[in-house]
């Protein structure tokens, strides 16, 4: 039988893993971002601006001008028209699409340059960029969360924080049956979990003390994280789900609930302002874009709510910690402590007494 100190540092090898993955390498932060902003980008040139144009030509039977354009606009009745330059990322022009057929043509010189163009006269002016940021900002970052976790652990974001949680989950559940334990013992259990049935899955669940719908879940996760190609990306939803019921979902609940009040807040202020006259009417913008904000918070705090634990579930969390630690937390002070509780062997109370 094997000494304790051997024992130990065996048990450790899992939770030194845990550590690892806690940390990322500058490349998956870099890559993670860079898959967000180009996200972003293909989301407001190809879905959300043809989206916008269409429900304006179709909704509001205007024609958008936003090919750099001067057009004439008045923020009110009692205001003066300016010439407005459109743009096709920062300004459009929404107007009346009779006025373009009569539209006289434009001038140029002798050598056919155009100098002077006739003037349209815009209904609204729309700022894209305000209006949209909640949705491409937010929908970039799904996005890229979504394309990194098809990606191994090693360059993956997200592929990374559920394979940590996916062992964290492992060595709760063979710390509770086992105590100390190997990785040996580790692999025992995930080789059960992962060949079980249905029906064996259910007396696995008797004899590890969890619901079936617990065990299950994990099971996927393990199916997940052995696959590749195309099997990963079919199983990548129950691994994400996996990640949100075990770990984000308790961390940033009361964070998220706490941004959609922020949110809600906001679009007070903003309707008050336009009600106040502060803000034109022929320029939504920032009404849109308080509403976008608020709209995506609350589809965001409502996936955390569909893929948090119920009530009856107590999860991973309800087994007894590893090696007596109340959780494994990832933030940077409680790395160093897990690095410098890992390196410090453990043999010698037991040595001694």
């Amino acid at each position: 039988m094997g000494s304790p100190f051997v024992t130990s540092s065996m048990a450790a090898t899992t939770r030194s893993r845990v550590v690892e993955l806690s940390q990322h390498s500058a490349g998956q932060i870099i890559s993670y971002y860079v898959l967000a902003a180009l996200s972003a980008v293909v989301l407001f040139l190809f879905v959300a601006a043809p989206a916008l144009d269409s429900f304006f030509a179709d909704f509001l039977r205007s024609e958008v001008i936003r090919d750099g354009t001067a057009v004439s606009y008045s923020i009110s009745d009692n205001r003066k028209e300016e010439l407005v330059t459109t743009n096709p990322l920062a300004t459009w022009a929404l107007v009346d699409p009779a006025s373009t057929h009569d539209r006289p043509p434009r001038i140029r010189n002798e050598n056919g340059v155009v100098i002077a163009e006739p003037e349209y006269h815009a209904e609204y002016i729309f700022r894209p960029l305000i209006a949209l940021a909640p949705f491409i900002l937010v929908g970039g970052f799904l996005i890229a969360t979504l394309l990194t976790s098809l990606l191994p652990s090693s360059a993956g974001y997200l592929a990374q924080k559920i394979e940590r949680e996916v062992l964290v989950a492992l060595d709760r559940l063979a710390f509770a049956q086992y105590g100390e334990h190997t990785p040996q013992e580790i692999s025992q259990l995930t080789r059960e979990i992962t060949k079980a049935d249905t029906r064996r899955l259910h007396d696995l669940g008797d004899i590890y003390g969890l619901p079936f719908t617990d065990l299950e879940l994990l099971q996927k996760a393990l199916q997940w994280m052995e696959s590749k190609g195309l099997n990963r990306a079919l199983r990548t939803h129950d691994a994400i789900k996996f990640y949100m019921r075990e770990y984000f979902t308790d961390r940033y609940s009361n964070t998220i609930l706490g941004l959609v009040y922020m949110g809600a807040a906001v679009l007070i202020i903003v309707i008050g302002i336009r009600g106040l006259k502060f803000l034109p009417s022929t320029d939504p913008s920032v009404v849109l874009g308080a509403l976008g904000l608020e709209f995506m918070l609350l589809v965001t705090y409502a996936a955390v709510l569909m893929y948090g634990r119920s009530e009856e579930s107590g999860g991973m969390h309800k087994l007894a910690p590893a090696d007596g630690m109340n959780d494994l937390e990832t933030d940077g002070d409680t790395e160093k402590l897990l690095r410098a509780f890992l390196a410090v062997p453990r043999s010698n109370d037991r040595e001694k007494s």
